[in-house]
């Protein structure tokens, strides 16, 4: 069977801006390197005392639980915020002096990702890349893809690939990962709904399809996944989910709780990180000490969303849809337990991303469309680097929701109605 390269129609034709991006991805993130690459540098460099010396000073080897091949260690950040591999100019030291060839994979392919199912290649774009961004949430093209060249790709076919599904018999989770995943995308990309509208289609979709399939799932039953599906895709069924969506309002006020306990372990843990130096902003502007921040914050989103005019809350909701259909494409909810566990905290990730987006522009007093695309664009990247692809983090947040039994279905409107 041949295969079939694709990638996002709006990621097609994407080259580095380089010196022209208003922002350096070789910043305030975990710069991974992967095991081949972190001993072909160590086994360079070591030839040299001096190059050692910043060797040893500057990487160091993945501690956590768990390991791969991908992440095997990681460049320190300088006290800047920067890599500590850049030199006084800006540029990589490694590059430089040795080439792309030393390079490792998550700085040679940025901000690619390459993933292989049973009969495709994927190409996708991360999100922490400002002009990825730009690209995703003015896409005019929901869910067509474009055949890309192998030969194109930094490193040409030596391509590293991310992730690649399971091809064992007995795994139907990866089995019917691609089926269930084209669902997910097609109940998000129907802008003929409301985004909460779909939002809590998708949710509900995802819960009952976990029932009986999940990591180490028997094989579903013939045309279970497929009932599942059709039902979800009834328009009955999907306005019922949408007025009860329409209708819920009592999740405001704890839905702001939870971002702000989110947001405030942030600021604990990284009080340098930009999503954090917002967020600290858009306390200091609202704050006006006569309730609790969560109550301020949670009046002052409805009164925002109230103010702005249609074309601005529109235009937020079609960012929203593409940001989550770039997460839905990119991420695998395979790498989690089950379909509900990952779509509830894409729920509370677009919580976070929505609330800081609306307080945002509720701090411009004129607010234009030019002028709130830049604020997503900035909110975005930034929230991409220091949160989304956070694993270490999200896996703190997850526990948090854990233990507070919100990682069930009882509580995916609070993340959904956010005001």
């Amino acid at each position: 069977m041949p295969v079939k390269y694709k990638t996002p129609a709006s990621f097609s034709g994407f080259s580095c801006l380089g010196a022209q991006c208003e922002d350096t991805c070789c910043q305030n993130w975990e710069v991974k390197i992967d095991q081949q690459h972190y001993e072909l540098l160590k086994n360079v460099m070591s030839a040299d005392k001096d190059e050692q010396n910043i060797f040893e000073k500057r990487i160091y080897l993945n501690t956590r639980p768990v390991v791969s091949e991908h992440d095997y260690a990681f460049v320190r950040m300088a006290d800047t915020g920067f890599c500590s591999m850049l030199d006084d100019e800006g540029l990589c030291y490694v590059h430089a002096k040795y080439g792309e060839k030393l390079l490792g994979n998550v700085c040679t392919m940025f901000p690619r990702v390459i993933s292989r199912t049973a009969d495709s290649v994927e190409l996708s774009a991360a999100l922490s890349c400002p002009e990825v961004v730009r690209r995703c949430i003015d896409d005019t093209e929901l869910l067509k893809f474009n055949r890309f060249k192998p030969t194109e790709l930094p490193g040409g076919k030596n391509y590293p690939v991310l992730r690649e599904l399971s091809q064992q018999d007995d795994d139907f989770y990866s089995g019917n990962f691609v089926y269930v995943r084209e669902n997910f995308m097609l109940t998000m990309a129907n802008e003929e709904q409301e985004l909460e509208t779909r939002l809590y289609t998708l949710v509900n979709m995802a819960n009952k399809l976990s029932e009986f399939y999940h990591r180490g799932c028997a094989k579903p039953g013939q045309g279970q996944i497929e009932s599942v599906m059709a039902t979800y895709a009834e328009p009955e069924f999907v306005t019922r989910l949408g007025t009860f969506i329409k209708s819920y309002d009592a999740g405001s006020l704890l839905n702001m709780i939870v971002v702000h306990s989110v947001l405030s372990i942030k600021l604990q843990q990284a009080g340098a990180e930009k999503i954090s130096v917002l967020y600290e902003k858009i306390i200091q502007y609202y704050n006006d000490e006569t309730k609790s921040i969560p109550e301020i914050l949670a009046d002052k989103i409805t009164s925002i969303r109230n103010s702005l005019d249609s074309d601005a809350q529109q235009y937020v909701d079609k960012a929203i849809t593409r940001y989550s259909l770039n997460c839905l494409y990119r991420e695998w909810f395979v790498s989690m337990p089950d379909p509900f566990t990952y779509v509830q905290m894409l729920l509370l990730r677009l919580s976070i991303l929505r609330t800081l987006i609306y307080l945002e522009a509720g701090t411009e007093q004129d607010m234009t469309l030019d002028k709130l695309k830049k604020k997503i664009v900035y909110i975005m990247y930034n929230f991409a680097r220091n949160i989304d692809q956070n694993l270490e983090f999200l896996k703190v947040v997850y526990d948090a929701l854990s233990e507070q039994t919100m990682m069930n279905i009882d509580f995916s409107a609070v993340f959904i109605r956010i005001d």
